[in-house]
Formats: C-alpha cells, structure tokens, sequence
C-alpha cells in the first residue's frame, strides 16, 4: 500500500478539485449555450446532433490514447495542457464559420475534453492512492457544481446580453484557472493504470455496463436537450432555457452529497430502482406538461434519480473486477454519453422532440430492471 501523503497533499488535492471544477465548468457552459448554438448555425435537430456528434466521436478517438500519453508525460499535466487547449478553442464555438469548419472544431473541443477528462481522472486515481482513503467522489462532486456555476454563468451573462462568442470565453477563463492549477501535481503522478486486454465481460459486469451507458445517456439528453426543449418546444427565452440543465446540475449534486447515506441505508439495487423510478417521474412530468416551472422541476426530479447509479455501477464493477471492471462500466458509459444525444436528434428530426425523449423514459425504466447487477454476490 503507499504510503500516506504528507499534509501539504491537502493543496494537491485542492488543485486535482480545481481541475474536476474547471472541467465541469465547461462542460455546463456549453450545454447551456447548446440553444445559442443552434440559432447561430441555424441547424435542424438533426444538424445539432451531426454537431454533437463530431464532439463524441473526437472525445472517443482522443480516450483511446490517453493512457499512453500520461504514462510519457503524467497524468496531472495531460490534463492541464487539455484544458488550456479547450479554454482557447471554446470561444470559437461562436465565431467561426459554420458547415465542416465547425465540425472539425467540435471534433477537436471533444478531443480535448475526452483527454482532460481520461488524465484528470488518472490524476485523481493516484493521488487518492497515496492518501490511503477516499476522495474520487469528493471530486466528481467537484466536476458536479462546476457544471452548474458553469451553467448559471452562462445564463447570467446571456441575461445582461452577452453575445455567443463574449458568453464562452467567459467560461474559459475558469477552466484555464483550473488546468493551471493542475501545473502544481506532476511530483504526484504515477505510471499510469495498465491497459486491460479486451475479454468478454461476465454477465454481471455486461448489466454493470448497461446500467452506466443508460445513465450516461440519460444524462446526456438532459444535458444537450433541455435547453432547446425549453426554448423550441416550451416557447422559453435563451435565458430561461439554461436553467434546466442548472436545475438538473444541482440536483446532482444534492443526490451525490447525500448519496453514500442513501446506499448505506437502502442498498444498491433499492437505490437504483427508486432512482430509476424518480428519473421516470420527473421526465414524465417534463413531456405531459410542456410549461417551465414543470420542466425545471422534471429536471430536478431527474438530477436526484440518476445521482447515485453510476457510483453505485462503478462500486459494483471494482468489487468484482478490479481496475479492469471499473474501466470496463465507465468506457462504457461514456459511450453512451456521447452517442445517444446526437442519435436522439436525428429522432428527433423525424418524430419530434417531445416524442423522441420517451426513448429516454424507456432507458430510465430499464434502469430499474438492470439494478440487480449491483448485487454484491456474483461475478467472474
């Protein structure tokens, strides 16, 4: 076991939260700017989610070789270098011009956040190693509440009538303060996780995936499709079509403060069916009654069902499989962080928004079904 760091690790780990924050930050600015987006390029659902597409599939390219690079040059400062790439190329998001040069952007945005978020997390894994306790979840609650004062940023300064361009490069001066701060810990990084040969999971560990890739994607459709199902389907302004995804934001973080309380006294398969059961509710509450304040509180309901199953996925999968398991369940569920979203506005194109996002009550349902992969017994 290593050895437990010494006291001045509290400023390492202060520094590894300002990087989840930073990262967090962005990602919330640019969900709640995803309408402005829209306007700008003047795209279809199907456009927007051609678009949001292009930021997947460089975020997926850019995961698969992160490991490498950390293990060259370390983890913390991978993730500092991507984020200042993303604070530089975020505010062109709303400058340049549209059709390929804006996919290509997109596609490098992604690329940069899908690096960011592999090292930061490698950062994190390590740091918490040499502590000899705790602090991954302490972290992501970080990332958490930096998406939503990213989010509220942007709905602020949208507010006072801040352009596009003005509204992102806002945002990406947080996240250059944090990838900054990331400079601080390269003493602390560590080789970086062994790669895991590719084996069929064990059924345990396939439900684990499942359950991570539905979330994601449920996470991914009220993060990329709130605002513009506030702004186009419920009639909204740009400005209050940002605080779904806000809503949605705090609710998470309510959810996952609270979380390991909850597990403790209901279980995991108890916590997930009842969150599973919550997520339904509140995007039902969404779809049947397209006003607002229904809306914002569909989303809250739907923050505080989601909270708890990955964590919950994650802790099953280390249970019963190590590194490998958790890398596994999470690879698999950013997958569907990144793929659903745009394959939901090509749906969407063809049915309606309001009817495609019923495919994502149908995830949430299947949630409940898929909880007693979090069973303690089982595995390989």
């Amino acid at each position: 076991m290593s050895a437990v760091i010494p006291a001045r690790s509290h400023a390492a780990r202060a520094a590894t939260t300002a990087l989840f924050v930073g990262n967090g930050c962005l990602i919330g600015a640019w969900a709640a700017n995803i309408p402005r987006v829209r306007e700008v390029y003047a795209l279809s659902d199907s456009g927007l989610g051609v678009l949001l597409l292009a930021f997947g599939v460089g975020a997926v390219a850019a995961m698969t070789m992160t490991s490498a690079l950390t293990a060259r040059v370390g983890a913390a400062r991978i993730a500092s270098i991507s984020g200042v790439a993303q604070a530089l190329l975020f505010p062109f998001m709303g400058l340049i011009a549209g059709g390929l040069p804006l996919l290509a952007l997109a596609a490098l945005l992604g690329a940069a956040s899908g690096t960011m978020d592999v090292a930061m997390n490698a950062a994190a894994s390590h740091l918490e190693q040499r502590w000899g306790g705790p602090l991954m979840s302490s972290f992501h609650g970080g990332w958490s509440i930096g998406g939503l004062c990213g989010a509220g940023l942007a709905g602020v300064l949208t507010s006072f009538g801040w352009g596009l361009p003005e509204t992102l490069a806002a945002a990406s001066v947080c996240i250059a303060v944090g990838a900054i701060c990331g400079l601080t810990l390269p003493a602390l990084d560590g080789p970086a996780q062994p790669s895991v040969a590719f084996r069929l999971p064990s059924r345990q560990l396939a439900g684990l995936s499942a359950l991570a890739a539905l979330c994601f994607s449920g996470e991914g459709a009220v993060t990329d499709w709130s605002g513009v199902y506030l702004n186009t389907v419920v009639g909204t302004d740009e400005a209050w079509a940002t605080t779904g995804y806000a809503a949605f934001a705090l609710a998470m973080v309510a959810g996952r403060l609270g979380g390991d309380a909850v597990v403790q006294r209901l279980g995991p398969q108890r916590t997930l069916r009842t969150g599973a059961l919550l997520a339904m509710c509140g995007l039902a509450l969404a779809l049947a009654v397209p006003n607002r304040w229904a809306v914002d509180a569909g989303c809250i309901v739907i923050g505080l069902g989601l909270a708890n199953v990955v964590p919950a996925a994650f802790s099953a999968a280390g249970r019963i499989a190590g590194t490998g398991g958790v890398a596994m369940v999470s690879g698999t569920g950013y997958a569907g962080l990144l793929v659903a979203p745009p394959i939901l506005g090509n749906v969407a194109d063809a049915v309606g928004l309001r009817l495609a996002l019923v495919l994502v009550l149908a995830g949430f349902a299947a949630i409940g079904l898929l909880a007693g992969a979090t069973r303690p017994t089982g595995g390989e």
